[in-house]
């Protein structure tokens, strides 16, 4: 569902996610009643806030040590970042 939802983020309606329930064969009359009963809202209203707190706008957002990380997310920027976090540890070890 994940990447089904990442993929298509131009549509999360009601009706398009109880189609990825389908496309996924998911039991689909239970998704709609958790869905309408608002089951998880509370979770999803901790994600958010945490969200919101981090300082994640949108996705993808990288932490890195527990920094956020403002650059570029193409692997080779990332591993540089990893490293230099790394050695920023190891320096100040």
């Amino acid at each position: 569902m994940h990447d089904l939802l990442l993929e298509h983020q131009d549509a999360l309606s009601f009706d398009d996610l109880v189609g990825y329930a389908r496309q996924l064969h998911l039991d689909a009359e239970r998704f709609t009643r958790d869905v309408t009963e608002r089951r998880f809202a509370g979770r999803v209203a901790r994600d958010v806030d945490g969200a919101d707190m981090s300082g994640a706008g949108g996705t993808p957002t990288f932490f890195i040590n527990g920094r956020r990380h403002h650059g570029a997310f193409d692997l080779a920027t990332l591993t540089a970042a990893v490293r230099a976090t790394g050695a920023r540890a190891a320096y100040t070890g």
